[in-house]
């Protein structure tokens, strides 16, 4: 089908999922990168409810409608300049999480960063990790977020938590074994992680000081000069630690 006006209507409601509000008020989002949209077709193609691709060269085979346009409106939805065919996928909210720690390894996420937020959901992937994402945190389908997961977005369960006060009061009550990525707390290799457990990340930037219980805090030990880790790398560095102790998966 051939998409040939900007004031096209499905145009237009393309245009609008760019956004975090836009992607979660019409429950869809774009998702962009030539390198893997051929195993988002073949692994899930139940999430993609269209292909979107510019009016030249050959087009994909998929089961979704394929929408061709010329190269100037395509241009306005292929924001990342990958001239390769850009897949419309269903955004629906994440559940609500209920308060419980699955087996093994429950993530906690407040990143605002949204390629932060998708590159760890991509490292909790590749690591068997649950994912709750805090209300603190970027949109799980804002463009940068998917493109920086890729197809692990399909691939973890995630949900959609409190925020960080509130996990932090179950922490602080003990109602959960919760711990938190943070200044001073105690050496994360040596620590003796129970079988199921959470780990919290902090905010990009001000972290967790003056929010988690400094008895739940855990620390990655560092060269004297070094002041702190980018946030996305202190929680991949975590979980290979974790991993490397069970020689397991979670």
């Amino acid at each position: 089908m051939e998409i040939s006006s900007a004031n096209n209507p499905r145009f237009k409601s393309w245009l609008k999922v760019l956004d975090s509000r836009g992607a979660r008020k019409q429950g869809e989002a774009i998702l962009a990168g030539k390198k893997f949209w051929n195993e988002v077709l073949k692994e899930h193609p139940e999430r993609v409810r269209a292909v979107l691709c510019p009016n030249t060269g050959v087009l994909p085979a998929a089961d979704a409608p394929v929408y061709t346009m010329p190269a100037e409106l395509f241009g306005r939805l292929d924001i990342y300049g990958t001239n390769a065919p850009l897949l419309l996928i269903s955004a629906p909210e994440p559940p609500l999480w209920q308060g419980e720690l699955a087996q093994g390894l429950t993530l906690f996420l407040p990143f605002q960063n949204p390629i932060n937020l998708g590159t760890t959901i991509r490292s909790a992937a590749a690591f068997g990790a649950r994912v709750v994402v805090m209300q603190e945190a970027a949109c799980v389908y804002h463009p940068k977020t998917l493109r920086a997961a890729g197809p692990a977005i399909f691939k973890t369960e995630i949900l959609q938590g409190p925020d960080l006060p509130s996990l932090s009061a179950l922490a602080a009550q003990k109602a959960l074994p919760i711990f938190a990525l943070g200044l001073n707390g105690k050496n994360l290799f040596d620590f003796n992680f129970p079988r199921n457990f959470g780990l919290a990340a902090g905010l990009e930037g001000p972290g967790l000081e003056g929010i988690w219980p400094r008895e739940n805090m855990l620390t990655i030990p560092m060269r004297p000069g070094v002041e702190s880790l980018n946030a996305a790398a202190a929680v991949d560095i975590s979980m290979g630690a974790i991993l490397a102790r069970r020689k397991a998966v979670f």
